[in-house]
């Protein structure tokens, strides 16, 4: 079961938090609150303190700010009543509610000009697409599917990747960054490997030189769970990468990580129950790594923005993803493809 809100499928820098990398939730104060947290997981720090239900936050593209969702009317993330996006520096302060309409506002991601949020509502009846100018608080609806959340825009400000469920599960789309032209990420749907089985993709991450997409998938049989994936696929060629993960762990939200050698992912080890860590995965050895070991649900995780990380920032990430590109030489082979 996913770990947000009702959708299955929910600094920095400056002195006060130099090194705080990632933001999550968790509710290791005892409801629902917005932390933030080194790379390694150290020096963790709560940025919010009500008793709502808050979740899902995103970095703004320049590290200043937090999106981030909270239940007006509810202190349980799994029910939710009246869900509106906020906003709060990056330092806690400064709070400000941007959607305030009755319907359920969640899943958002900015824009890479930080100047608008594209988030999935309940406005029309299902949960569709809608962007958002921040400055004017002016709302266009993008989507019309019947079902469409989690979106992420891509860096260069020309696509949106999202998921979208049908009648043979759920998967990731793409389409204009005006609502046009929306396709299928990979060619072919991928299939379960249970023949009835279906398939649920969420979450998708674009990169930061927009060259790959990553994401989780779930596959259930019926309403039985059977396995979960962490998967990167070139947009270009649509090769993809299915990750070595431990057999039987649960795996919810996937999102990069900026050293350009590793990804995050919430998940459960087999036979661990139903309480959610933040895992570092290495790309290069596929060592995994418990960032959250406190006995708490952490998840909702979001690394640093690429544009944030200190003066130089466009050496460090050129760097950083010649390095993690030069991995994907032979990550992104033919052998695994759509």
């Amino acid at each position: 079961m996913c770990k947000l809100w009702i959708v299955t499928g929910f600094f920095l820098i400056g002195t006060t938090f130099a090194g705080a990398n990632i933001v999550f939730q968790s509710d290791r104060d005892g409801k629902s609150d917005i932390y933030v947290m080194n790379d390694d997981g150290s020096n963790i720090r709560r940025l919010t303190d009500t008793r709502l239900a808050k979740g899902l936050p995103a970095w703004s593209p320049d590290g200043r700010q937090i999106a981030f969702d909270m239940d007006l009317n509810s202190e349980n993330h799994l029910r939710p009543q009246q869900i509106d996006i906020f906003i709060i520096n990056a330092d806690g302060t400064g709070e400000r509610n941007l959607t305030q309409h009755p319907a359920l506002d969640t899943s958002k991601c900015w824009s890479p000009d930080g100047t608008h949020l594209v988030f999935s509502s309940t406005r029309d009846g299902n949960w569709e697409l809608h962007r958002m100018e921040i400055a004017t608080r002016e709302v266009r609806q993008l989507t019309r599917l019947g079902f469409a959340s989690a979106p992420d825009w891509s860096p260069d400000g020309r696509y949106i990747a999202f998921e979208h469920e049908g009648s043979e599960g759920r998967h990731i789309y793409i389409m204009n960054a005006d609502g046009k032209n929306i396709r299928p990420l990979l060619r072919r749907l991928r299939k379960g490997r249970f023949g009835t089985s279906i398939m649920v993709s969420s979450f998708a991450k674009w990169s930061p030189d927009g060259k790959y997409i990553l994401y989780s998938e779930q596959e259930f049989l019926g309403n039985k769970w059977a396995a979960d994936s962490i998967l990167i696929v070139n947009v270009r060629t649509r090769y993809l990468k299915v990750l070595d993960t431990p057999k039987g762990w649960k795996i919810n939200e996937v999102c990069w990580a900026d050293d350009g050698d590793a990804v995050l992912f919430a998940g459960v080890p087999k036979g661990s129950g139903n309480i959610y860590k933040i895992y570092k995965y290495r790309l290069s050895t596929g060592e995994i790594t418990n960032l959250t070991p406190h006995p708490s649900d952490n998840w909702g995780m979001d690394w640093t923005p690429h544009n944030s990380l200190s003066v130089s920032a466009s050496e460090k990430i050129a760097t950083q993803w010649a390095r993690l590109k030069a991995g994907f030489q032979d990550v992104l082979i033919p052998a695994i493809s759509d």
